[in-house]
């Protein structure tokens, strides 16, 4: 769910990534609009071991986009500003909503959070915690404010050279590592179970593959083989659950190469990419607004006692309606809200430059990187 916007519009295959992550997202979720008269559920059965792969898919994308974007801030405290201006706005307008509809019928609890000061605190914050924070979809934020974290101590510690950048990738799948032999889970625990999660290791391949683009060395082909070898060892002293993550980690890495390694047969602007391009774009307004849809919808059709042979039409009405409401949402409030906030950076970027070099001759407004 991160990446610039710059970067985004340029390259329609990582758009397209975007978009096949949060649908299948969607799609996985979408059990929550049938469950009350149907049990054809998705997240059970021969679908289990695909079930959430979007999620690894954007662990992936980030780690190539945030090694791809971040040498192009000037230093981490930029970075991390633009980090935030991308994810807090929107999540702390969703993390409100939750808690407004919580008040007004206290059953509307998602994935049971409790009102206590700690978890108001670590929601709002994008902290890590043992449970799922008020807006349930963003424990997979915690783990991405982790991986910026350590990107931005990279950059004020030693800087991204290229060397230093292939080291950093690797850096990364040996936390993974870590957390795969000591069985951590995602949602297990304090901040370290996330620093160690095994979803590292997703972040590092993306990491890894955008320094092997860039510089084409093959040492960076070595050290991928690596992760690979060192990855399957680890899998024999690993809990299952963990296992099962490795796998869908393997076979979203072995998707997203396919996708960006035929970026070139993708028209920008043709057909398909009119219909994908917008969902990618609205990727994180739909993961953020998808699941109040599909958990009312749910709620309607349970109330409706529809018939379970149904459920497959309903369950496909139900995720285009998700889509549709998530690109609604992108046009009408976040996309206008990005565009604000862009603007008075972009604003106290020349207010600083030119108090800080008034009356130069030829000097040039910094242009401001762009959110994502």
């Amino acid at each position: 769910m991160s990446g610039t916007a710059a970067s985004l519009s340029q390259r329609p295959d990582l758009n397209w990534l975007r978009a096949c992550a949060v649908a299948e997202v969607v799609i996985t979720h979408s059990d929550l609009a049938i469950k009350h008269f149907s049990q054809n559920m998705l997240r059970s059965g021969s679908y289990i071991p695909f079930s959430g792969v979007g999620v690894e898919i954007f662990f992936i994308l980030s780690g190539y986009l945030i090694c791809l974007n971040a040498p192009t801030y000037r230093n981490a405290l930029e970075f991390l500003r633009s980090r935030a201006l991308r994810i807090f706005p929107m999540y702390i307008i969703f993390t409100f909503i939750t808690l407004a509809a919580r008040l007004i019928n206290p059953s509307w609890t998602w994935n049971g959070y409790d009102l206590s000061v700690g978890t108001l605190l670590r929601s709002f914050l994008i902290l890590p915690q043992s449970w799922f924070p008020i807006v349930g979809v963003g424990w997979s934020l915690e783990h991405e404010v982790i991986f910026y974290e350590l990107t931005a101590l990279m950059m004020a510690g030693i800087g991204l050279t290229s060397g230093k950048r292939i080291w950093f990738g690797f850096g990364l799948v040996i936390l993974g590592w870590i957390g795969l032999g000591l069985g951590f889970q995602p949602i297990d625990g304090t901040w370290y179970h996330h620093l160690f999660s095994v979803l590292m290791i997703a972040f590092g391949l993306g990491w890894l593959y955008c320094c092997y683009e860039q510089s084409r060395d093959g040492v960076v082909l070595k050290i991928i083989a690596v992760c690979a070898i060192g990855t399957t060892l680890l899998l024999v002293v690993t809990d299952p659950m963990n296992t099962e993550k490795v796998l869908r980690i393997a076979g979203s890495a072995a998707f997203c190469l396919i996708v960006v390694r035929q970026r070139g047969r993708i028209k920008p602007g043709g057909r398909a990419d009119r219909l994908i391009a917008p969902i990618g774009a609205a990727a994180y307004s739909i993961y953020l607004s998808h699941w109040f849809i599909l958990s009312g919808f749910g709620k309607l059709l349970g109330y409706l006692q529809m018939p379970a042979e149904t459920a497959l039409a309903l369950r496909v009405c139900v995720i285009v309606v998700s889509l549709g409401v998530g690109l609604f949402v992108y046009a009408a409030l976040e996309r206008p809200l990005d565009r604000w906030l862009r603007a008075g950076q972009t604003f106290r970027q020349a207010f600083t430059v030119l108090r800080m070099k008034p009356n130069l001759p030829g000097r040039t407004v910094p242009k401001a990187v762009i959110p994502s």
